[in-house]
């Protein structure tokens, strides 16, 4: 068993201390175990979060470390690598909740590096989230999350929310810091240790996806990572199920029939997902938006 850890926790605008203090009460329940929590605030804006963040250094392991500004997804991470003290880096994203008792010494009797533990939606009450676009994706993306499916294709199916690597390796190939906005920073990762020989592996370790934004700040964020990928679409050939659609929809001539039916379509269909979501409609409403950049 691995003897010491850092704990890396980036986040924006999230309240993290439940995770923080529970990933340190299993960290000190581990007889032997170095270990330190560095939580990153890239730039938050809401005052009373950060306060209430920086108040988790009263755990004697626990650093906060603040931005001044945003510096982006990759940056924040490939930040705290630098700073982080020990060997193993065990990246935990902070909107994520801790919901196995074995969450970190699982981690450390593993041998392999980088591994992904993933992610399982959490919910104290699913009929009530089923207005909610978020939970209803989430919800139906479940399967493909299961440990025996993402290690189909390891570094294809991999997000940074949950996962340890060795420090060394992590600082040879850090996050690509161009990613600054939302999405798709972990699915460039993934190409690039693809590319130099290095294989993610995949466990059953997840954390709880148990915080669903409104229906309206989802499609915001959707709208974002779909600039992202676009911005990215050259080196991101490949490695995205969208981008190979969008690709056979301008080979056959349609993009412009598409974007007309979106620039009509598309404040209607923005309401409705709003409203009453349909997995249907957001994904095509996904695929328009991305022909229309």
């Amino acid at each position: 068993m691995r003897k010491q850890l850092s704990i890396l926790m980036p986040t924006f605008n999230d309240d993290c201390c439940d995770a923080v203090m529970e990933l340190a009460r299993q960290a000190l329940e581990i007889d032997g175990l170095q270990f330190e929590i560095l939580i990153g605030d890239d730039g938050s804006d809401n005052a009373e979060i950060a306060s209430r963040n920086s108040q988790c250094t009263a755990i004697r392991t626990c650093r906060y470390i603040r931005q001044n500004e945003n510096i982006g997804r990759a940056a924040i991470r490939n930040l705290l690598a630098r700073e982080a003290r020990f060997e193993w880096l065990l990246f935990v994203d902070s909107g994520m909740g801790i919901s196995r008792d074995d969450f970190v010494k699982t981690y450390l009797t593993t041998e392999e590096t980088p591994v992904y533990g993933g992610y399982a939606v959490s919910c104290d009450d699913h009929k009530s989230m089923h207005s909610n676009l978020r939970y209803c994706y989430e919800m139906a993306a479940a399967e493909g999350h299961k440990v025996e499916n993402r290690a189909k294709n390891p570094n294809r199916d991999f997000h940074t929310s949950n996962f340890l690597v060795k420090r060394s390796l992590f600082l040879l190939h850090p996050l690509d810091e161009r990613f600054r906005n939302y999405g798709y920073e972990d699915v460039f990762w993934g190409k690039q240790l693809s590319e130099a020989g290095i294989t993610i592996h995949h466990i059953a370790n997840p954390v709880a996806f148990d915080r669903f934004e409104t229906n309206e700040r989802f499609l915001d964020k959707t709208e974002e990572g779909l600039r992202t990928l676009h911005q990215f679409r050259d080196e991101l050939d490949g490695y995205s199920r969208l981008l190979r659609t969008a690709k056979i929809i301008e080979s056959l001539g349609l993009k412009g029939l598409c974007n007309k039916i979106f620039a009509k379509k598309q404040q209607r269909w923005r309401r409705d997902l709003c409203g009453s979501p349909s997995l249907r409609l957001f994904k095509y409403y996904k695929l328009f938006y991305f022909l229309s950049l």
